[in-house]
């Protein structure tokens, strides 16, 4: 889950004679290096396929990600998208949080519904009560289509959210996410916040 605004997404990048520049993320402190850095032209190149100056290394520009947010107008926004199992959480046009999830399972009965909804509810600890009569305790129930469907943690899924899975294991059509993440949706949504499922 990338989390933007509360944590800092900042890129630190270090440029050394005659290398490719080294990225590391001030959230987990990992270093990455950057595909394609290229360093500015000098007459004495320090290493084979390179090229650098006394103290510069220059990197093409990041290329733009998209994302549904960018053309969102309204003040909090939630987006989902089924076939790449991934939410967005919008601020007008920035991604405040998103998220990778599972949704409902392949079938006539267990696939999740598609449309604009809106948030209905922000409730803790709640029990969940299928059709067949199965019970599921969870510790975020935020529905959109009441009382069939909603957002909620599901903590015994024992596979990688955004997984190709979903398809014969994901939920009953509800929108499984990580506790991280409905936590994070239960403090940031409010009642009545839009919502958009997608195919």
């Amino acid at each position: 889950m990338r989390w933007v605004g509360r944590t800092a997404l900042a890129l630190a990048c270090v440029a050394a004679v005659g290398a490719a520049a080294a990225c590391s993320s001030a959230t987990d402190g990992r270093a990455r290096q950057r595909a394609g850095a290229v360093a500015l032209p000098n007459a004495h190149s320090t290493a084979p396929g390179s090229v650098s100056s006394s103290s510069t290394t220059v990197a093409p520009p990041a290329r733009s990600v998209r994302t549904p947010c960018d053309r969102n107008e309204r003040h909090k926004f939630v987006f989902v998208d089924l076939h790449r199992q991934h939410m967005w959480m919008c601020g007008r046009h920035r991604v405040v949080a998103d998220t990778s999830i599972t949704s409902g399972m392949a079938g006539a009965y267990t696939h999740t519904p598609t449309g604009r909804y809106r948030i209905q509810g922000l409730n803790r600890d709640s029990t969940l009560t299928l059709n067949t009569g199965a019970t599921y305790v969870v510790k975020y129930w935020i529905p959109f289509d009441a009382p069939l469907f909603g957002f909620h943690d599901s903590s015994w899924q024992r596979f990688p959210y955004g997984s190709p899975k979903y398809k014969t294991a994901g939920s009953h059509g509800c929108v499984h996410m990580p506790l991280r993440a409905i936590r994070f949706l239960y403090g940031w949504a409010d009642v009545g916040t839009p919502v958009r499922i997608r195919q």
